[in-house]
This record gives C-alpha cells, sequence and structure tokens, in this order.
C-alpha cells in the first residue's frame, strides 16, 4: 500500500501548505493595486458570507470520513471503505449543492441587507459553485487522508492556490476596465477556476490509484458491512463536533471585535487608538500564527494514523504516535515561539514597517507551542473517537477569552495588547485541558529529557544568538537582512544542536518528503551530526 508514515504525511501537507502561502503573497501584492483599495474593502465585505458558507458546506464531513476509512482500512474492509467514501462523497454533494443555490438565489437578500452593498451580488454568485467544488475536493481529501496516502491532498492544494493566483489576477485585470466591482467579481471567478483546478486533480488520483489502494489493503479478518444507515449515522456523529469546533474558533477571536472597542473608548483610548491597537493586533495574529502549518498537517495524518492502531488494539501504537506527535508540536514550536519573541520588534518592522506591533507579537507568539499542542491533541483525540472532548475544551477557552479581554482590554496601562493577553492566555488553557484529555487516556508519553530538556537547552542557545546576532548585523547591515540572516542561522542552530545531542535522529530527518530526506540523513550521519 502507498500508506505513509503519519509524520511524513504531515511533512508533506506541511511543505505544501507553506508553499502555498508563499505563493499566495503574490496574490497579496499584486490584486491591492489591481482592485485599489475600494475592491479589497468588497472582498472583506463577503469574506464572512464566504467563511460561513464554506463551513456549511464541509460540515466536517472530511475529518468523519478520514476517521472512517481509516479504521475500515485497519479491518481490511474494502467493501467498507467504499461504502464510507460513497456515502460521504454523497452527503458532502448534498451540503455543497445545497450551499450553492442558496448563495446564487439569495445572492441579492445577502448583498443588500448582510454585506449592505449591492456590489458585492456578483461575487456571492460565484461563490455557489466555488463552494460546491470545495465540498467536493473535500471529501476525496478526507478518503486520501483516511488511506495515510497524503500525496494528493498535497498536490491538488498547490495545483489549486497556483491557478487561483493566476485566474484571480488575470481576470481582475481583464474586467478591470468595466469598473471595480466587476473586476472584484472577476477575481472571485478565479477563486472558482483554482477550486475546480484542485478538484480536477483529486479525481485523476483517485482514478488511478483508487482500485491500487484498496488492492493492498491487509485482509485480516473477515468483517461484516454495516448498513447505509449506520454509517450515515456514524458519519453524521463524528461531523458534527468538528462542525462546531470550526465555527468556534472565530467565536473566540469575535471577542476583540465586540469588546476592544467598548472596553478601550471606556478606558479613556482615542477612536484612533483603537483603530491603531486592532490593526496592530491584526498584523501580529497571522505571524504568531504562521509556524503552526506543521501541526495543523500533523493534525490531519494523526486522526487516521490514531483510528487505525485504536482499531487494531494496539495501545502500544497509540502511545508511540501520540508520542511522536506531541514531541514534535514542541520540537518545532519551542524555537519558533522564543524566535518570534526575542525579535518581535525588527520582524514586525521588516514585514510591516510597523515595530509597534512587536508587543503583540512577542506575546501571541507562545501560540507556536500552545496552538501546536492544541492541534496535534485534538488529532488523537479525534482518532480516538472523542470528538466532543476537543470541543468542550475549546468552549472553555472561548469563555476565558472573552472574560480576559473584559478585564485586560479595560485596563488602561495595557489597552489594546490586553487582547493578545488573553489570546495567549487562552490558548494555553485549551492546550492543557487537550494534553490532560490524552495523557489521562494513553498515559504520560513524552520522554522528558530527548523531548523537552533538551529541546529547551537548544531554544535557550538560539535566543541568544538570534538576539545578540541580529542586533550586532543590523549596524552593519540593515535591519531586514540582520533579521533574517539572524532567524536562519538561528534555527540552523537549534537543529544542529539536537541532532548532535540525539534529541533529532536519522530517523526524523529520513522522514522529510522524497528522496532528499534519506540522503540529507545519510550525508548528516557521515559527518557525525546524526545517530541512528
Amino acid at each position: 500500500m502507498a500508506k505513509e508514515s503519519f509524520l511524513r504525511g504531515a511533512l508533506t501537507l506541511a511543505l505544501a501548505s507553506a508553499l502555498s502561502r508563499v505563493i499566495g503573497i503574490v496574490y497579496l501584492v499584486i490584486l491591492p493595486r489591481i482592485i485599489q483599495e475600494e475592491g479589497m474593502g468588497l472582498f472583506q465585505l463577503v469574506r464572512p458570507i464566504h467563511y460561513f458558507a464554506a463551513v456549511v458546506a464541509i460540515s466536517g464531513m472530511p475529518v468523519a470520513i478520514s476517521k472512517l476509512v481509516a479504521g475500515q482500512a485497519a479491518e481490511g474492509s474494502r467493501q467498507g471503505v467504499r461504502q464510507v467514501f460513497y456515502l460521504g462523497f454523497l452527503c458532502m454533494a448534498v451540503t455543497g449543492l445545497v450551499t450553492a443555490a442558496v448563495l446564487m438565489v439569495g445572492a441579492k437578500f445577502l448583498a443588500e441587507h448582510v454585506a449592505r452593498d449591492s456590489a458585492v451580488y456578483p461575487m456571492i454568485v460565484i461563490l455557489g459553485p466555488a463552494c460546491f467544488f470545495l465540498a467536493l475536493s473535500a471529501a476525496v481529501r478526507g478518503y486520501f487522508q483516511g488511506l495515510q496516502y497524503m500525496v494528493p491532498s498535497a498536490i491538488s492544494q498547490v495545483v489549486d492556490q497556483v491557478v487561483r493566483v493566476a485566474a484571480t489576477v488575470l481576470m481582475a485585470y481583464w474586467l478591470l476596465p468595466y469598473g471595480i466591482p466587476y473586476a472584484v467579481a472577476g477575481a472571485a471567478l478565479g477563486s472558482l477556476v483554482g477550486e475546480l483546478a484542485g478538484w480536477l486533480v483529486l479525481v485523476g488520483f483517485y482514478l488511478v490509484k483508487g482500485s491500487e489502494l484498496l488492492a493492498a489493503l491487509p485482509s485480516r479478518r473477515t468483517v461484516q458491512v454495516s448498513s447505509a444507515s449506520q454509517v450515515l449515522q456514524r458519519l453524521w456523529q463524528l461531523a458534527v463536533p468538528a462542525v462546531v469546533a470550526t465555527i468556534l474558533w472565530p467565536v473566540m477571536q469575535m471577542a476583540d471585535t465586540v469588546l476592544i472597542p467598548s472596553r478601550m473608548q471606556s478606558a479613556g483610548f482615542t477612536p484612533e487608538q483603537i483603530r491603531a491597537g486592532v490593526g496592530l493586533l491584526g498584523m501580529a495574529m497571522p505571524v504568531a500564527q504562521f509556524p503552526n502549518i506543521i501541526t495543523v498537517a500533523l493534525s490531519t495524518s494523526l486522526i487516521p494514523a490514531i483510528t487505525e492502531a485504536w482499531t487494531l488494539g494496539s495501545r502500544r501504537l497509540v502511545a508511540y504516535r501520540s508520542e511522536e506527535a506531541i514531541r514534535f508540536a514542541f520540537l518545532f514550536g519551542i524555537p519558533a515561539a522564543v524566535g518570534l519573541a526575542v525579535l518581535a520588534e525588527p520582524i514586525c518592522a521588516m514585514l510591516f514597517g510597523y515595530p509597534e506591533a512587536a508587543p503583540h507579537l512577542a506575546v501571541l507568539a507562545s501560540g507556536a507551542v500552545t496552538l501546536g499542542f492544541i492541534q496535534a491533541t485534538t488529532g488523537i483525540l479525534q482518532g480516538l473517537g472523542m470528538m466532543l472532548l476537543p470541543v468542550r475544551n475549546l468552549l472553555v477557552g472561548v469563555l476565558v477569552k472573552f472574560v480576559l479581554n473584559y478585564v485586560f482590554v479595560g485596563d488602561p496601562a495595557i489597552g489594546a495588547v490586553g487582547a493578545s493577553y488573553s489570546t495567549a492566555i487562552s490558548w494555553a488553557v485549551v492546550a492543557v485541558l487537550n494534553l490532560y484529555g490524552v495523557f489521562s487516556r494513553v498515559g504520560f508519553v513524552l520522554k522528558l529529557w530527548d523531548s523537552v530538556i533538551k529541546p529547551l537547552a537548544a531554544t535557550a542557545c538560539l535566543a541568544a544568538w538570534t538576539y545578540y546576532l541580529q542586533d550586532t548585523l543590523a549596524m552593519l547591515v540593515g535591519g531586514t537582512l540582520s533579521t533574517i540572516v539572524a532567524v536562519t542561522s538561528g534555527f540552523a542552530l537549534y537543529f544542529l544542536l539536537l541532532m548532535i545531542w540525539g534529541s533529532i535522529t536519522q530517523k526524523d530527518v529520513a522522514l522529510i518528503p522524497g528522496s532528499a530526506g534519506p540522503a540529507l540523513a545519510g550525508t548528516l550521519q557521515a559527518w557525525g551530526f546524526l545517530r541512528k
């Protein structure tokens, strides 16, 4: 079977996600120059509608498909795998079609009464078929991820982004002479073309690899196939908590939208200071969350991997995979958190030209660890079938966020930075609750010396190195270059120390996708940097 190690699969998805984000920079740089601030404003008006429509179209079903496919594959039931995929695909075709119909038929109402601007009407109409293809693609991704074969998801993601960016820019430029609303509609049409391209890639993989993957499933024992109604019931039981969790994340951030203006106003801040505070928070948030592309991919790979081990009744394999996931989350998260905190000011100056955003980034940087733990442990708990526990923990985090926002942001000495503190603390609360949930079910799986102490020591070296190197180079070559050199060399030092100390082994490096991983592992071992 073409099944991969779940860590290799996670790295494959993470690399694809990183590449997609880099490609997306082209979109962020060029599009505003074409549709200008008026067009970008129209995009922002439609963004909440698009997000909610996408949530409804997907309906949490990819997680459910992935989990049930993994369980059937572990039992060697080819018929069960097909049944889950066909029924899951049918559900998502229906939800995607209904969402598309509502958007297209109700576009005028949504434009006038939700977005309150009739100029976004064409965009909402175009979002309909885009959500339909999004749902179809998500169903096929869930199928491949359930079989622990991540290559189709990775390639389709990159193709989608390449086509999306190219089509968006070209169509917006082509329709610009007809006015800004037409140019914005052209940009939306580019998104539709991107979704269609990603869907076609997945269909191609399914036609070429689908039968091969099923034929390679081990036949361990005779398995009784469930009825269609039982499978549908189980799919929705798994999907609904995933939808609730998806909705709760933006609800957590709504605490900033709802409370920052009113609480800062009551604390005596001017409207200009309030807008500036919200803007600086908005700059820092995506930078703080960027390192978590690895753990988002890790969570996707973990669900079928843990499901497989649990279905086979191998608690030892569950514990091993849980330990590896949490170890990788900490291994990548702790240096990213410290690096962002130490270099917050030069990073904000380099990326935005606003070093004033540094206090927000320095606080939110902890999310590189806490969000990583949340994503990894959510994948473990969902793989164990405990779909509601991560949702309950996230709900606690949302409540903590609202309460602390009210307290911190209303303090004149803290202001908008209080929203960053409340976010960081709420993330930490959810992470602790999730970790407790995992450890209470699979045991304390971490090896403290290799997985915690050594990474902390290496991170301390990274922090000192990047701080003093950036400070020294800034006087010689300027801020931007010094920041880039300090960050890259600091991370190189961190991973080099962990290789020398044995926390990162040849097996870990060999997980890098393609032939590069084994070749690099062999080279580093020959040079004496790696242990077996």
